[in-house]
């Protein structure tokens, strides 16, 4: 997958990769599931409106909860 993601495609791939993370998955795992770099990943999802996760904390934990 080394061709650059522009247009429709961007954002096909940014609102697939949000539904996951929303769904649980770290960047981490949709970096490696998606073979695209930490950075491209955590870009993407930004692009696609995505409220990101406190870092360190378990996949479904909630910083209340602490």
């Amino acid at each position: 997958m080394s061709a650059h993601l522009r247009g429709d495609a961007r954002r096909v791939a940014a609102a697939c990769l949000a539904t996951r993370y929303e769904a649980g998955a770290t960047i981490q795992d949709l970096a490696v599931e998606t073979r695209r770099s930490y950075s491209l990943t955590r870009a993407l999802l930004l692009e696609a409106g995505v409220a990101m996760r406190p870092k360190g904390l378990p996949k479904g934990a909630s910083r209340s909860a602490r």
